[in-house]
């Protein structure tokens, strides 16, 4: 009886460990400067072999199945994966957003060594959403991620999630990737999940040479290594009882010491680090390691694409603070932290020189739903004209883009619209209460344009339009249609004045940049001749 509780027991034990596991696979992002994180589906089965009579779901095979998925049927959505996690071949997929598949391919796809296969499955293409997110979000020679409860996992980790065992991993001290100056360094790490009575072999892959290195009693290495001047890619291979367990790559990227009269600066994004920059250790180390990797400045995002800014002294603009987004995927606690202040401090004592960057002309985030302002002044939004909308002038937010951003199918954001002077201004008053309150050494100019060729065509823009044609002695007669106009299928026609529209469209953002440059002088003479101006490409 004992003997039967106890296995009941283990059996409930290892049931609740894999009701708790959730693996997902990661297609790369649409878009990194919004996002570094990319579209996810949950893997539902794992080298099932029934796996045809089933339906709506994301099947991962691994050659524990077998060395070929096949199937007749042509319903499928499928990708081959290499040991790298590269996409090498597609099923039924690789297609634009909107546009289905054929579904002429028959399945039949090997199953790579230390590679998988991944097929998706559903009964409605158009909303079941399984095999619409294989097709759409992934093309050949993308990098794929496995993440195991949110963490990025290798394959076998993730195969022995599914078996309820830990098997061990490498953890870094640091990051795999990092910049070092001169041609030694050092990297430390542990073994998860060690156990000290299994034999491991923990080997450093370089090349072709192969270095081993020495774990001590707790699971912790160690080692010393040898670079040569610029990028150096490695891998940490561990493994457990002869069998390989994990790979860790690292990228070492070594330079010279020697500066001279160049700057280096190290951008500092807003969105990125929401969840990390929120007291004064985690600043501290960020700018520790920014200094030891060789540079001499940081660019920090002080107002970032929601609206939201990463300062407290917002005396004349009143911008929210960054805590109070809306996007959950970066909501943090408000403690009244200052992040520009402690920035300041903590990297002028390290001899670092701090630029502040401002998203210019973006106030929302159509995918995530997060607008810092911009519902307080809808008239600011841009009005576009795009070819999906077939010549009809709308908000981004009402247009078919944004509402595809809205259901989250693509990544938008929102613009303002440039040739609005209250949207200028308010924009200045941005600039000035950092440059009044902050000892920066810098401002950096960032999305300081029109959206795109589609944007702006608001009221306000062709009345300024018309007065800048007025200037050149000519007369709008017709607005849009005299700039362009996109007829019924989507096909861009352009105006009698479409290259005035164009010059138009430049003065407007270089007379801007001419108002953000007086500002700047004049704090260059209350309080530092040496402040800098510069514009992100």
């Amino acid at each position: 009886m004992k003997k039967i509780i106890t296995h009941i027991i283990a059996l409930l034990y290892v049931s609740v460990a894999l009701a708790q596991v959730s693996v997902t696979i990661e297609a790369p992002s649409p878009d990194p400067t919004l996002t570094v994180r990319g579209p996810e589906k949950n893997v539902t089965l794992f080298n099932d072999v029934t796996w045809e009579k089933q339906d709506n779901y994301l099947a991962l095979f691994s050659t524990a199945y077998g060395n070929i998925v096949r199937s007749n049927r042509t319903n499928y959505t499928a990708l081959q994966i290499d040991k790298d996690m590269k996409v090498t071949a597609i099923i039924n997929g690789g297609v634009d957003k909107n546009l289905r598949p054929s579904f002429s391919e028959k399945l039949h796809l090997e199953i790579p060594k230390d590679g998988f296969v991944l097929i998706a499955s559903d009964s409605d293409y158009s909303s079941a959403g399984w095999k619409r997110f294989v097709a759409e979000h992934f093309r050949l020679g993308d990098i794929v991620k496995l993440r195991l409860n949110g963490d990025i996992q290798s394959l076998s980790q993730v195969l022995s999630s599914q078996k309820g065992v830990a098997l061990p991993n490498i953890e870094l001290e640091g990051d795999f990737l990092l910049t070092v100056v001169g041609n030694k360094t050092n990297i430390k790490g542990k073994i998860n999940n060690y156990d000290p009575k299994a034999e491991y072999k923990l080997e450093l892959l370089k090349g072709n040479s192969t270095m081993t290195l020495t774990v001590n009693s707790k699971g912790h290495f160690t080692a010393g290594l040898s670079l040569v001047e610029g990028t150096n890619y490695m891998d940490i291979q561990l493994s457990k009882d002869g069998v390989t367990a994990a790979k860790q790559p690292v990228i070492i990227y070594s330079r010279n010491s020697h500066v001279g009269s160049r700057e280096l600066v190290m951008w500092v994004e807003q969105f990125p680090n929401a969840l990390v920059l929120t007291d004064r250790n985690a600043v501290i180390k960020m700018v520790n390691n920014i200094k030891k990797a060789g540079y001499t400045a940081l660019g920090l995002d002080v107002k970032g694409p929601e609206g939201y800014v990463s300062y407290r002294k917002n005396d004349l603009s009143s911008s929210p603070y960054i805590t109070a987004s809306q996007n959950p995927k970066k909501k943090v606690t408000d403690t009244g932290f200052d992040l520009l202040q402690t920035v300041l401090e903590e990297a002028h004592k390290m001899g670092l020189k701090v630029y502040a960057s401002f998203n210019f002309f973006t106030e929302g985030n159509v995918t995530a739903n997060d607008y810092a302002i911009l519902n307080q002044h809808k008239d600011w939004e841009e009005i576009v004209q795009r070819p999906e909308d077939k010549g009809k002038l709308l908000r981004i937010t009402e247009s078919s883009r944004g509402k595809e951003a809205a259901e989250g199918k693509l990544v938008a954001l929102a613009f303002v619209n440039p040739s609005n002077k209250k949207v200028q201004d308010f924009q200045l008053l941005r600039v000035e209460e950092v440059l009044k309150n902050y000892d920066v050494d810098g401002i950096v100019l960032d999305r300081c344009r029109y959206d795109n060729l589609y944007a702006d065509f608001s009221h306000i823009t062709r009345n300024a339009f018309e007065d800048y044609l007025r200037e050149k002695g000519k007369v709008l007669d017709n607005f849009p249609a005299d700039a362009f106009k996109i007829d019924q299928s989507g096909t861009l026609i352009k105006g009698k004045h479409y290259h005035e529209w164009i010059l138009f469209r430049s003065q407007t953002i270089a007379d801007f940049t001419g108002r953000i440059r007086a500002l700047v002088n004049t704090y260059k003479q209350k309080k530092n001749p040496a402040l800098k101006m510069a514009a992100y490409v």
